[in-house]
């Protein structure tokens, strides 16, 4: 079987999720073949680069209006433009890697995978992994056999846009098997905080904070700034205290011996913290998906939120990472959601 899994680099959430979803699909049957394309580089090579760059400015320099057009981008679903050279290109794609199974971790490759299908009235099958909490309009198309969502909200939210009970499947937000295959860390001599910026950029008040924990040797603080190298310069030549690392591909680990992280309330990232047991801090989250996700993670009580930019983040996170009561409580309910969300649905895509 060839599955092809359709994905973009709006936020690193995207490809993240296809790597864990090619990464299980092998692990289950080592026989198949399994492809992730970029559907922005294919589909427009020539704007790639420009739309990737408008996309993360548009992110951190004018979220409010991002927001406004993710809201009401799916309200637009029947004037896709170019509609003929996109059918012919998508043509291109299925028959270039003989796909059997198309997998979508992005809205638009579900709307556009939906416009194929129904053009060309075919029945190949459209799988869509809803990468967040909250699922806006665009995530939603005629084409997609099963969603699978990440929690029961979203499931309800899919409902009210008129997706059939029978099309959704809980099966949490994909995570690399590095996360799913950890073994809790017991007897540390220390507290360990663990600070991730996102694929976007580092956190609100980053500097403040890690001015305050590098004067404080009571707390073991380890900063990941991915491939910022500029950051990571800067924060490695500012901060000698901190531990400063750039790219890796240990997350699992730093994440496992981590008593608290402060992040971005991303949706990989939630359910990252979530199997390995690591009670979340957001600190103002304002991407329109970032408020899903941190509403998800303040209802069920698994990290603690700080909706305003300007509180005396320090102090909170000393309070928390030394309340043992409260970070146990935290981690009873993410042992809960990972039980709930243990479903084996792949077999579902395996035998189509």
């Amino acid at each position: 079987m060839n599955t092809l899994i359709l994905t973009a680099r709006f936020g690193m959430g995207h490809i993240s999720a296809a790597n864990a979803i090619k990464e299980e699909l092998k692990l289950k049957n080592n026989n198949s073949n399994v492809y992730i394309v970029d559907v922005v580089d294919y589909l427009f090579p020539s704007w790639a680069n420009l739309i990737y760059s408008g996309f993360n400015h548009l992110t951190s320099k004018f979220s409010t209006v991002y927001n406004f057009f993710n809201k009401t981008a799916g309200n637009y679903n029947e004037t896709i433009p170019l509609k003929k050279a996109l059918i012919k290109k998508l043509d291109k794609l299925i028959e270039e890697y003989n796909a059997d199974v198309i997998i979508s971790t992005i809205p638009i490759a579900s709307k556009y995978i939906s416009l194929y299908k129904e053009t060309k009235k075919i029945n190949i099958p459209l799988y869509t992994y809803i990468t967040d909490i909250s699922a806006h309009n665009e995530w939603v198309g005629k084409g997609t056999n099963l969603y699978f969502v990440g929690s029961k909200e979203t499931k309800i939210e899919l409902m009210e846009k008129g997706v059939e009970e029978e099309k959704i499947l809980i099966s949490g937000i994909p995570v690399k098997q590095a996360f799913k295959n950890l073994k809790i860390i017991k007897g540390k001599k220390q507290k360990e905080l663990l600070i991730m910026g996102g694929g976007l950029g580092l956190i609100p008040g980053i500097e403040d904070i890690l001015k305050t924990f590098n004067e404080n040797d009571s707390i073991n603080v380890t900063l990941i700034c991915g491939k910022n190298k500029e950051m990571f310069n800067k924060m490695k030549e500012k901060f000698p205290n901190i531990n400063v690392v750039g790219f890796t591909n240990d997350v699992h680990k730093y994440m496992n011996k981590a008593d608290l992280i402060i992040t971005k309330s991303g949706g990989i990232t939630t359910f990252e913290a979530i199997h390995a047991l690591c009670p979340l801090y957001i600190i103002h989250p304002f991407l329109m998906q970032e408020v899903g996700n941190a509403l998800y993670i303040e209802k069920n009580d698994i990290g603690m939120i700080k909706w305003k930019k300007k509180e005396n983040i320090s102090k909170d996170v000393i309070e928390l990472i030394n309340d043992e009561k409260r970070l146990n409580q935290m981690k009873e309910n993410m042992r809960r959601i990972k039980k709930e969300t243990q479903n084996d649905y792949l077999e579902t895509i395996i035998s189509a």
